[in-house]
């Protein structure tokens, strides 16, 4: 029996990019977790709110204003059902700041108990992570941001992160108190990759070595580059890789222009973003797939959606060692190497190479620990504590 409603608010991310508050609430309904009641809205897939500072300012103006004006709206649905305050969760979804924002200006006897997602902190993305202000301080509207994050998720009642690395860096950055923290395993569409199959021993040659995701600094794509390279200079693996990109972002230029420089045989480039079934295809196609080696920061804080998909393909893994994981999550099996250093992931990709029986062992562990550690059954699980408030 559905013990509880479970009430959806604010103006929520969606797409293939931002798919955990969708898997999230597939899994609560069909697992009877609880009767979902959504007041909330789905944002555009191709909206994201680190793209919002290249708009000139009357659109950004305007793209804000949408957001405020949407998620007061739901606000005002979600305070006319929970009204009587606590009793009634609600879910707020990322991007929770904006709807918890304007929350944060009502008396704590009438505000809802919000649980928010905030897997990904807005200022960490529009500064740290994008280069912009590495010490996080020192322009005035890193400051303001951070102060609008920091009044927002403190007016919540939990807040879920991805990771322990990211829960200590809420409660640090954000000054949240800890026991209002809770890290767990993000929510994807797990079907199309756990239906490829597993540890397959087909011989390729060259051998296919893939890297998924955004072109940003905290994938590391300068190092992946000068990886590359140094192994396509290399006379002994004259033949033996080929490597293929799926996605774009802010280094986009510098992977034209590597691409620009070798033959479609040795480097190849799927620029637009795929569905996932056409992911599912292009990760059960390779050998070798490739992670994170952004170094220290936000990098070493995450663990991406793209090694959730990697593991439940059952798929060899190159990433570096710096990751942080879920609570009580063990260390993933997966070929680790030092962060950032591009010779560590040239001689880990030489490795794996001419040992056909580590690859494979690495492959066939992958998916039971995906379905051990980070499969729906977890987030499940997890979300059952949450709502009985344990």
């Amino acid at each position: 029996m559905i013990a509880q409603t479970l009430v959806v608010a604010g103006l929520r991310a969606s797409g293939s990019g931002y798919p955990n508050a969708e898997q999230t609430l597939k899994l609560l309904q069909a697992h009877e977790v609880a009767r979902i009641r959504d007041l909330g809205r789905e944002l555009p897939p191709h909206l994201h709110l680190w793209t919002l500072r290249h708009l000139s300012p009357l659109k950004q103006l305007r793209a804000l204003a949408g957001l405020g004006l949407g998620n007061l709206c739901s606000l005002l649905r979600v305070l006319w059902v929970a009204r009587g305050g606590e009793s009634v969760p609600v879910y707020v979804p990322y991007p929770s700041v904006f709807f918890m924002w304007l929350a944060s200006w009502l008396p704590r006897g009438i505000r809802p108990y919000c649980i928010v997602d905030a897997y990904i902190s807005i200022w960490d993305s529009m500064f740290r992570d994008r280069d912009r202000d590495r010490s996080g301080g020192g322009s005035a509207a890193s400051r303001w941001i951070k102060r609008f994050e920091a009044r927002a998720l403190r007016a919540a009642s939990m807040v879920l992160v991805d990771t322990e690395a990211n829960r200590l860096s809420m409660i640090d950055d954000f000054d949240l108190q800890p026991q209002r923290v809770r890290s767990l395993p993000l929510a994807i569409d797990e079907a199309p990759f756990l239906a490829v199959p597993s540890g397959v021993e087909d011989s390729h040659e060259p051998l296919r070595v893939l890297f998924v995701g955004t072109l940003i600094p905290l994938h590391g794509v300068p190092t992946i580059l000068s990886a590359i390279q140094r192994l396509l200079s290399d006379e002994r693996h004259a033949g033996r890789f080929h490597f293929r990109f799926i996605g774009d972002g802010q280094l986009g230029p510098a992977l034209s222009e590597f691409i620009a420089g070798h033959d479609a045989t040795q480097v190849s480039w799927v620029r637009q973003w795929q569905s996932l079934e056409a992911l599912a295809s292009e990760i059960a196609g390779a050998d070798i797939c490739l992670g994170v080696f952004g170094g220290e920061g936000k990098a070493a804080r995450v663990l991406p959606f793209k090694l959730y998909m990697y593991l439940a393909a059952g798929r060899a893994i190159v990433s570096q060692g710096k990751m942080s994981l879920p609570h009580a999550v063990p260390a993933p099996p997966l070929l680790a190497v030092e962060t950032a250093d591009a010779n560590d992931l040239a001689r880990a990709l030489a490795s794996l190479a001419e040992d056909s029986r580590r690859r494979y062992s690495l492959a066939r562990q992958a998916r039971g620990y995906f379905t051990e550690h980070l499969a729906g059954a977890r987030v499940v699980s997890a979300w059952r504590s949450i709502l009985q408030r344990e």
